[in-house]
């Protein structure tokens, strides 16, 4: 069986890879994610709230 990595552990070696990333660049980029998931979970959701609101 493979060693796992801690989410830490892995940020940690991406920020690594990456350092001419700005801290505010990952940020953004942190916000872009989330708002693409949540816009994923809302577009998932639709039928179910238009139900809701009929």
């Amino acid at each position: 069986m493979g060693q796992y990595s801690s989410w830490s552990e892995t940020k940690r070696r991406l920020r690594e890879n990456q350092p001419d990333v700005t801290d505010a660049e990952w940020e953004s980029r942190r916000h872009a994610a989330r708002t693409a998931t949540e816009a994923y979970v809302a577009g998932y959701r639709l039928p179910e709230i238009r139900e809701e609101q009929a």
